[in-house]
């Protein structure tokens, strides 16, 4: 999971309930956040704040803002 979204998720509450894992024989992984645990009205509220922030700050990350929002989340294409 890329860094900056787990740590939007934990902010919306989410946190690593193993338990609830369901990875049947694996283990969870070391990033692993129950996704039931996450407030996904208040993680959609941080990922728009964080978008607005980049086109805030300017496009610095890339020639266009969609390449500039990828690069800050860290999603590849």
């Amino acid at each position: 999971m890329n860094e900056r979204i787990k740590q939007l998720a934990e902010q919306a509450g989410g946190n690593p309930n193993y338990k609830a894992f369901r990875g049947y024989f694996l283990p969870p992984p070391p990033d692993y956040i129950d996704p039931a645990t996450v407030n996904l009205e208040k993680f959609a509220e941080l990922i728009i704040k964080e978008t607005l922030q980049i086109a805030r700050v300017g496009m610095e990350f890339g020639p266009s803002m969609d390449e500039a929002v990828y690069t800050y989340f860290g999603i590849e294409e």
